[in-house]
């Protein structure tokens, strides 16, 4: 009996000093801060790229709009390589504070910016919180977004639904045990513990020799964010980590779009 391929994410948000401006408008003012975004383009964003390159690894980066009009050679370079480009809002802003009309400026403007760049819009969504208000899916149809990675309720792909019809929306559902975020950001707050990366390594190999045995169909997708992940001794975490996912049989690395495509 042949065994389908295990299908292996790699979703990679470039916020930048983004995440930053969304916690406060107020931090523009603390350069200090900001200066841990500004990390992902003017150091960490080269040798991860070379990271994927050398693993052939295809991936896909979740860029604010403001970001990518902050730094548009490095979304050009991101889509040279052959990555997925896809829209994280503009600001980095939750859909959850904005009403409907700022929702879809929010969105819209995101993608807006990328496609400025590449030529071509985003077909995959990831909400700044992963969260949505009641719009949202509605929001993102309507602007042509076909791709979600905003739910935690399953270990595989699906199509969303509305009064058991089936949406042109698929799911990619992510977990916060599997983003880097809860381990590494910091950000100067004391009650914040980082974590060693031989800590993340561990965990992230028992997760996907779980998720490549489950009992039924599944798939794993890895939530990471440049300001974190391309620091030094994690890009060698991640260096092991994909040569150990990579010894998998099944393994199979894919854009959210490519895997979405195959979803019925």
């Amino acid at each position: 009996m042949q065994h389908p391929p295990f299908p292996v994410i790699f979703g990679i948000c470039l916020d930048a000093e983004a995440i930053w401006l969304s916690i406060d408008p107020e931090n523009r003012n603390r350069p200090s801060l900001l200066s841990h975004g500004a990390y992902a383009v003017l150091e960490g964003l080269g040798p991860l790229l070379d990271l994927l390159d050398r693993h052939q690894v295809p991936a896909t980066f979740f860029v604010p709009g403001m970001t990518a009009d902050r730094y548009p050679d490095a979304v050009t370079e991101i889509h040279r390589r052959g990555h997925e480009l896809a829209g994280h809002g503009h600001g980095h802003i939750s859909p959850t504070r904005l009403t409907r009309d700022q929702e879809r400026d929010e969105l819209g403007r995101g993608n807006d910016s990328i496609a400025d760049i590449i030529g071509e819009r985003p077909v995959t969504w990831r909400s700044p919180s992963w969260e949505w208000s009641a719009h949202t899916l509605d929001l993102m149809m309507e602007d042509g977004i076909a791709v979600s990675t905003n739910f935690h309720d399953r270990v595989a792909p699906y199509r969303h639904h509305r009064d058991g019809a089936p949406l042109p929306m698929v799911e990619l559902p992510v977990q916060w045990h599997l983003a880097d975020a809860p381990y590494f950001i910091h950000g100067g707050r004391m009650e914040r513990i980082i974590r060693t990366s031989t800590e993340v390594e561990t965990l992230w190999k028992e997760e996907f020799l779980g998720h490549y045995n489950w009992p039924t169909e599944a798939f794993f997708h890895l939530t990471l964010h440049v300001q974190l992940i391309a620091q030094p001794g994690r890009l060698m975490m991640l260096d092991r980590l994909i040569g150990y996912m990579k010894s998998f049989p099944r393994s199979t690395f894919m854009r959210s779009r490519d895997l979405a495509a195959t979803i019925a």
